[in-house]
């Protein structure tokens, strides 16, 4: 299986020479690593700084991806856990029509919008609305089958091998600190496509009602509201949201088949993190944890932070399980 490097490995390459000096012994590669970073933030090293815009840029990727799989929960009340390979869908659907036809990447977006909304309504239709009332293990298993059977599809249509899209949008240089500029135009994406949601929500009709069937479903049903229309047109949403991810990822790193899976597992944590259900809630969550793995990834060996990810999701889950915001529905 083909690997492609993480997003932080991506944004962290620039600066490896800089990073501290490898530990040999046991302790010393889990002490040093916490002593470097007090050390360095008491003497304000300049690279702190160059850390923490590297984690809002990755945070502000977290979060777009965070947004599609928290609607669906909020409205549904069901765990998608076919949004990793939503993202995939998304990053080939702006490959493919940029080798194919030329488009420019950017303006290659819509078309993966376009694609994720019509496969989320499908799969939705085919496969989640015949068990919607069936118990949550149902639904958890279709979805990770929708996975499997999406992911062996865009292997065996576009090869298992890493793809990437010849961008350069060069970077930009702030007080000593340089900013690439593709990951900042994700992150001002994730920005805009939160608003425009949380507008949707609340100033539509179509919005209103998928908040009230978020609210009481069946209240909704004795008001007239059609709620599997709402249904399939959330899981929709949803998607679409991933293939605005997957799209804005697909602009600055390699990607395959398997891609997704590191950023299912991230968006969940953000989710149980941020509160299930709540807009806010995946964006704070989202530029948390992107902190945590672009300043984990430089301090700590290996992939000790990713387990830094996860003891923190195991924590939330267990002194805190609504989440930061939870209850607060966009």
């Amino acid at each position: 299986m083909p690997t492609t490097p993480t997003l932080a490995s991506t944004l962290l390459s620039g600066l490896a020479s800089a990073q501290p000096p490898a530990q040999t012994g046991i302790v010393d590669r889990f002490v040093d690593p916490f002593a470097n970073f007090v050390a360095d933030l008491l003497a304000l090293e300049p690279i702190l700084a160059q850390l923490l815009v590297f984690g809002l840029l990755l945070g502000g990727v977290y979060a777009l991806t965070a947004l599609g799989l928290t609607m669906i929960f909020g409205v549904m009340d069901v765990i998608n856990f076919a949004h990793g390979v939503f993202l995939v869908v998304g990053m080939y659907a702006v490959w493919w029509s940029t080798e194919t036809f030329g488009i420019n990447p950017f303006l290659a977006l819509p078309i993966a919008v376009v694609v994720l909304f019509v496969l989320g309504v499908l799969v939705h239709v085919a496969i989640i609305e015949p068990i919607i009332e069936a118990p949550q293990q149902n639904q958890l298993i279709a979805t990770l089958g929708v996975l499997f059977i999406l992911q062996s599809a865009i292997e065996i249509v576009f090869s298992p091998n890493p793809k990437d899209i010849p961008l350069d949008v060069g970077t930009l240089t702030f007080g000593g600190v340089f900013v690439p500029l593709g990951q900042f135009y994700a992150l001002l994406i994730a920005v805009a496509a939160m608003l425009a949601v949380r507008a949707f929500l609340q100033y539509t009709d179509l919005g209103r009602a998928i908040r009230g069937t978020a609210d009481n479903r069946d209240g909704a049903r004795y008001v007239g509201i059609d709620v599997p229309r709402i249904n399939y047109l959330t899981f929709g949403i949803g998607a679409a949201l991933a293939g605005i991810a997957g799209g804005s990822i697909a602009l600055f790193q390699r990607f395959d088949p398997f891609t997704g899976e590191t950023y299912l597992i991230n968006a969940f944590v953000i989710v149980v993190l941020g509160g299930l259900g709540s807009f806010t809630g995946a964006f704070v969550g989202g530029l948390f944890i992107g902190l945590v793995e672009v300043f984990g990834s430089y301090y700590l060996p290996g992939t000790t932070a990713q387990v830094l990810i996860f003891l923190l999701f195991i924590a939330t889950l267990l002194l805190k399980p609504e989440g930061l915001f939870g209850g607060s529905s966009s």
